[in-house]
């Protein structure tokens, strides 16, 4: 257990001495001391996970210069950042990320699965909400997880904004799980009930996650660097993946969404 400790943030570590390591001072506890230091390692666990605080670990600004760093990469900001994502957490993710990069934003345009705002808002979550004047549009989608036709004007709409960026700017790409049914978006003249007809009879015929992805991608306008190629000549190489799937391979994600045909 000590070793699977060492994933946890430091402070959620901390928590975790000496009650439940199985020091003998323990036995002194009480149970109900031993629940609320389960709960306060519980809450500061989920809270590093959370798509805001990830964000700012992953994205830094400099305001002196106009730098943004993206983990080991460094862009120069000149308000010509734009800024796209699909998936389950994007709504945090998108959040947070126009908070911190202020002006330099001009616009962005997200997938998220339909009924999030209001969940979040029920929820008391207002940190994971776009503020009322933001710069980001937002289409809610894919109910119960399905590729549906509020998800394709999102990704029309994304592959629009995608197109009309110049070599001058940047693009910034957030995905997160569930981003695949938050971009369907078929060549013509295949429509989106045909590749879900088809996509159904593979999966009923036992294809892997793998074999259907290859399909999603041979049929998609935006997968499979789809994406990527719709937004040259701008500046696309800044992508955030924030999967949150066990067993979830980031080099799979990456084929699947970003890397060229």
């Amino acid at each position: 257990m000590a070793a699977a400790l060492q994933v946890l943030p430091r402070s959620a570590r901390a928590l975790s001495s000496p009650l439940l390591l199985g020091n003998p001072g323990a036995r002194l506890v009480s149970g109900m001391a031993l629940a609320e230091q389960a709960r306060q390692l519980f809450e500061s666990t989920v809270g590093a996970v959370l798509p805001g605080p990830m964000i700012h670990r992953a994205l830094s600004l400099d305001p002196s210069n106009g730098q943004l760093k993206v983990r080991d990469r460094s862009f120069q900001l000149q308000q010509n950042l734009y800024l796209v994502g699909f998936g389950k957490a994007v709504l945090g993710m998108a959040a947070a990320a126009e908070e911190l990069l202020g002006q330099h934003l001009v616009q962005g345009v997200i997938s998220v699965p339909k009924g999030i705002r209001a969940a979040m808002e029920c929820t008391g979550k207002q940190e994971m909400l776009l503020k009322p004047h933001s710069r980001i549009q937002v289409f809610e989608g894919a109910e119960d997880n399905l590729p549906d036709h509020d998800a394709l004007r999102a990704a029309l709409a994304i592959r629009q904004l995608a197109e009309g960026l110049t070599a001058d700017d940047l693009l910034l790409v957030l995905i997160s799980g569930g981003g695949s049914a938050l971009l369907p978006a078929p060549i013509p003249p295949i429509t989106l009930e045909e590749k879900q007809t088809l996509t159904k009879l593979l999966a009923a015929r036992g294809a892997t996650i793998q074999e259907l992805n290859t399909i999603r991608k041979a049929l998609s306008q935006l997968k499979g660097g789809g994406l990527a190629q719709a937004a040259y000549p701008a500046q696309g190489g800044a992508h955030l993946l924030y999967t949150g799937l066990t067993g979830t391979n980031v080099m799979d994600v990456h084929l699947l969404f970003l890397q060229p045909r």
